[in-house]
C-alpha cells in the first residue's frame, strides 16, 4: 500500500467519528467532486448540496475533509490508478447486497492494453462504461492509451453511468484530476433513467462539445457514403469490447 493510502486511511479514521464510516466517505467524495464541479461549471444547486452536508460536520473534520483531498491528488500524481476504488475496499465499505466489487486495478489495465491494440488512429475515441463503478476500467484504458503514444487528453470521450451515486462521484472526482473529458451519469443503464449528469473540466476547457458535433456530422456522412462498411470483414472489431468501449 502506498504512502499516501496509509496517510488517507489512518486520517480518515480519525475523521467525524460520531458518523458512520460510509456516511463520512460519501460526504468527502461527494463534497471533493462537488467542489471539482463549481469551480469550472458553478450550479447552485450543487452549491446548496454542498452546503448541507458541510453542515453536518464540525470546523476541523471539514479541514480534515480537505486534507483528504490532497492525499488523493498525490496519490494519483505518484501512479494512474484506481485510488479511491482500492481505498473503498480497503475499508470495507462495498455493500455485500448488491454485489459491490470493484475489479483490482492491474486486472483492469490488462485487459485495457488488450483493447487498446485494436484502436484505430482516428482523431476521436469514444469510449461507453454502463457501469463505471469508482471509474477503475476507464483510468486504465486511459493509462494504456497513453503507453501507445496516444494523448487520451485531447482524444478520448468517455461516456459514463453508475446507480450508485457515491461511485459515480469517485469516477467524476478521479477522472478530473486525470484531466479524462467525461461524462459521468447517475442513473440505470437498463431503463436509461437518469437523475444527475456531471461534466469534467476536461470536457469545458477541451471544448468536447464542438468536438462531437463535427464528430458524429462526419461519421453520419461516412455511413452515408459507404452504407456497406459494415459488411466488410474486420479481424476483430473494437465495438465487441462493451466492457471498455469503442473507436468511433
Amino acid at each position: 500500500m502506498s504512502a499516501n493510502k496509509q496517510a488517507f486511511i489512518k486520517l480518515f479514521k480519525e475523521t467525524a467519528r460520531y458518523h458512520h464510516r460510509y456516511e463520512v466517505f460519501r460526504d468527502v467524495i461527494t463534497c471533493q467532486a462537488y467542489a471539482l464541479h463549481n469551480a469550472v461549471a458553478f450550479s447552485q444547486e450543487v452549491e446548496d448540496d454542498y452546503l448541507r452536508i458541510a453542515k453536518r460536520y464540525d470546523k476541523e473534520d471539514m479541514k480534515r475533509m480537505a486534507q483528504l483531498m490532497g492525499y488523493v491528488i498525490m496519490g494519483l500524481e505518484e501512479k494512474p490508478c484506481d485510488f479511491l476504488g482500492s481505498l473503498f475496499m480497503e475499508l470495507e465499505l462495498g455493500s455485500s447486497q448488491i454485489g459491490q466489487f470493484f475489479t483490482p486495478y492491474e486486472l483492469s489495465l490488462l485487459m485495457a492494453q488488450l483493447n487498446v491494440s485494436y484502436i484505430e488512429d482516428k482523431p476521436v475515441i469514444t469510449l461507453h462504461e454502463p457501469a463505471v463503478g469508482s471509474g477503475g476500467m476507464v483510468i486504465a484504458y486511459a493509462q494504456a492509451l497513453r503507453e501507445r503514444g496516444i494523448n487520451y487528453q485531447q482524444r478520448l470521450w468517455v461516456q459514463a453511468i453508475d446507480l450508485d451515486p457515491v461511485a459515480a462521484m469517485m469516477a467524476y472526482v478521479q477522472f478530473t484530476l486525470l484531466h479524462i473529458p467525461a461524462e459521468i451519469c447517475i442513473g440505470n443503464t437498463l431503463t436509461m433513467n437518469i437523475t444527475k449528469v456531471f461534466r469534467t473540466p476536461a470536457y469545458y476547457m477541451g471544448a468536447w462539445e464542438q468536438k462531437l458535433k463535427l464528430h458524429y456530422a462526419i461519421k453520419e456522412c461516412a455511413d452515408l457514403l459507404i452504407p456497406d462498411e459494415k459488411e466488410k470483414p474486420t479481424a476483430m472489431p473494437v465495438e465487441q469490447f462493451d466492457l471498455l468501449g469503442e473507436t468511433a
